[in-house]
């Protein structure tokens, strides 16, 4: 119930630039026309947080399906994702979700766009290629 009277805000300088940079990279990828797709175990994921705000939610729900694809999983994916989880007894007790998501990219032959690569350091995979588009470095002085 707590989660109702929270808002939507960035909870500190890295969800603040992590905020701020998704924004530019949506923008960027939109004004290209950049086809945009996203696997429907990476909204899952993101929806089971216990602290998201109801905005957030209403955002991932409403907003988000607007900008991407959302891919669903087929036989195809279950099967990529379950040759995957059989390499490593941590990833598939840890990782369930992310062995779906690079099976999905992996299935539909498209780059995996994550700002989190070592989720995937678990999947050696020939077809998979991972891009980190964008890292928060801290508070850098010179």
């Amino acid at each position: 119930m707590l989660r109702t009277y929270r808002k939507s805000r960035p909870k500190n300088p890295e969800h603040a630039f992590n905020s701020k940079q998704v924004i530019e990279l949506f923008k960027y990828l939109t004004s290209n026309r950049i086809k945009r797709y996203i696997s429907c175990h990476t909204i899952k994921e993101v929806l089971q947080y216990p602290y998201i705000s109801e905005q957030e939610e209403k955002r991932i729900q409403t907003i988000l399906p607007q900008f991407c694809l959302i891919l669903p999983t087929t036989k195809k994916i279950a099967r990529i994702a379950g040759l995957l989880s059989r390499h490593s007894a941590e990833y598939r007790d840890h990782h369930v979700e992310d062995c779906y998501i690079a099976a999905t990219a992996i299935a539909y032959r498209l780059p995996l766009y994550t700002r989190n690569p070592d989720d995937f350091k678990y999947v050696p995979h020939p077809d998979l290629e991972i891009v980190v588009p964008y890292q928060y470095q801290g508070d850098v002085t010179s």
